[in-house]
């Protein structure tokens, strides 16, 4: 005997979704926290700030002891780091002109023109 299907749609009301379109069709603002990251930061905050806190874990370091959980604390109190990464060796443009500066684009505009 053939499974039947027993489960009946709702006719739709004037208050429920179209297909494809969800309870908040703009959904979250650009830049909201979360509630449960801002309570995360706030406490990390509070830990890291707290100068008894700190003390011990000067101590730490210095005796090479510090858990992998400090970083995270200070990411989440202070933010991550900005990595910068230097293309070529320090000062390399810097020593240039402006006149040696475009010959050097030049050439490089030449090197990978495939037309």
């Amino acid at each position: 005997m053939p499974a039947t299907n027993s489960l009946r749609q709702r006719a739709p009301t004037a208050g429920s979704f179209k297909p494809g379109q969800s309870g908040n069709p703009r959904g979250r603002a650009p830049g909201a926290r979360n509630r449960i990251s801002i309570e995360a930061r706030e406490a990390a905050a509070h830990i890291v700030d707290d100068p008894e806190y700190r003390a011990a874990l000067k101590a730490r370091v210095i005796a090479g002891q510090a858990p992998q959980m400090e970083p995270l604390l200070w990411a989440y109190a202070k933010g991550k780091p900005v990595d910068r990464i230097e293309q070529g060796g320090p000062g390399t443009f810097v020593q240039l002109d402006d006149d040696e500066l475009r010959l050097r684009l030049l050439s490089a505009a030449r090197i990978y023109d495939t037309t």
